[in-house]
């Protein structure tokens, strides 16, 4: 999508806003008319052609919440562990179910949020040093978006998070050599995030996450992807391209599950260990292993969309997610022989590979889908060193139509009994389970 408009995408978009069609429609006519820049408007049509994909919360009780959490983590009589308990308590009470309740964003989303975010984020791409490498399709996935997440609240995130962890792009150091270079300007902003952000290393999280630009830099416990997420946010304010790559099982040996990446003056991309207070191009951690590996897009990953509409079993996959586990991973084809009386029971011909984890209640996690090929279950770019299930839909439910197997480094693949998959010998293939 990041070519030429496609119409039919634009005309989707702006058909399912319903009565909040003015608003984006006002957004093109302000590019065609008021601000008539070529590359502006097919940002305009590339977000709007997108929306479809992304979506906020309901209603204002979130922002209730957010007022709560804000007004607890200003409370400096509680300790880290308390002020974390304080909301997991509030959240059990009255907002459990606030997930539940979402809106596209392009029924709620408004033309002067847009234009600004448009604006904003192409000066930086134009003015920026630090961005001049760049290339206009990179532009749309790396700097452009108004959100890095779902769920993240339409806020003047920019402003806020450039004014909170910006003071080093103030006093440059400019006889360094790293002067005006992309990884030299985002350690600026990591080092005023290491001396601004009150964290404990609690590594916890209790309650919802903090999508709020104004909470984010102020929360003092979390989880590694609240501040790898807070560290895309920041830096594309200060005009550096950054992304968000996630592991969708837990990682094996390590807290590595969202880590950020930028891209470099060569155009490399350098990947934290994990979050806003490791090394930027220390790259990941070279002995972790993995099934998949998803970068979180903008764009509509169109397999997944395709997958949407055709799939007769629906899994909750996120439209937002590009694969780029070979960036990261040993991967495989794979093209594994279906029993034909099987085959004879499915009703779809999607089918789902799950990875093998370390978690008694649930010891298998879907992780991506493929189709029935001749006689064959078919997946791309799969992890090495994993153990992994293939299942089918029966027309009720999802059932085993493979052995497990391990896919083994030198891609042979090794089918295991059932009933050995909780023998300890497993474990080594196994991930940590994500909650």
């Amino acid at each position: 999508m990041a070519g030429c408009a496609d119409r039919s995408y634009l005309n989707y978009a702006l058909t399912s806003a319903g009565s909040n069609r003015t608003e984006l429609v006002s957004v093109l006519n302000h590019y065609r008319s008021v601000d008539p820049n070529p590359d502006k408007l097919r940002a305009a049509e590339f977000l709007i052609e997108n929306m479809p994909a992304h979506y906020s919360y309901a209603g204002s009780e979130i922002y209730q919440y957010y007022d709560y959490a804000a007004k607890i983590l200003a409370d400096t009589a509680l300790t880290p562990e308390q002020q974390r308990d304080s909301l997991l308590a509030i959240t059990d009470q009255k907002y459990r179910d606030l997930p539940n309740h979402t809106v596209p964003d392009a029924q709620v989303i408004k033309a002067d949020f847009l234009i600004k975010n448009i604006d904003t984020s192409y000066d930086k791409w134009v003015n920026c040093d630090w961005a001049s490498q760049v290339t206009f399709d990179e532009y749309l996935e790396w700097l452009l978006p108004y959100k890095a997440i779902e769920l993240q609240e339409l806020d003047a995130w920019s402003d806020t998070l450039l004014l909170h962890f910006g003071e080093g792009l103030k006093n440059p150091i400019k006889n360094d050599v790293e002067y005006n270079t992309t990884l030299g300007t985002a350690d600026m902003i990591r080092n005023d995030a290491r001396h601004k952000l009150n964290r404990y290393g609690l590594y916890t999280r209790a309650g919802l996450p903090l999508l709020s630009a104004y909470l984010q830099p102020r929360q003092t416990y979390g989880d590694i992807p609240d501040y790898a997420l807070t560290a895309v946010l920041a830096f594309r304010a200060a005009g550096i391209p950054a992304v968000l790559d996630e592991t969708p099982v837990g990682s094996r040996f390590t807290a590595a599950v969202k880590w950020f990446v930028i891209l470099s003056d060569r155009g490399r991309e350098e990947c934290s260990e994990w979050d806003f207070s490791t090394m930027i191009g220390g790259g990941f951690f070279p002995n972790e292993r993995g099934p998949k590996v998803y970068r979180n897009t903008y764009a509509i990953d169109k397999r997944r969309w395709e997958y949407s509409r055709k799939a007769k079993y629906h899994y909750p996959f996120d439209l937002g997610k590009k694969d780029v586990t070979d960036r990261y991973f040993l991967v495989s084809n794979l093209k594994l022989p279906i029993d034909r009386g099987i085959r004879k029971k499915l009703k779809d011909r999607y089918i789902y590979i799950a990875s093998a984890v370390r978690d008694q209640d649930e010891p298998w996690r879907i992780v991506d889908f493929g189709k029935i090929r001749q006689g064959h279950a078919c997946f791309e770019n799969m992890g090495r060193e994993v153990l992994y299930q293939v299942l089918g839909y029966d027309g009720d439910k999802l059932i085993s139509i493979t052995r497990p197997f391990i896919l083994h480094k030198d891609q042979s693949i090794e089918y295991v009994e059932p009933d050995t998959i909780d023998a300890a010998a497993l474990d080594k293939w196994k991930n940590k389970a994500l909650l």
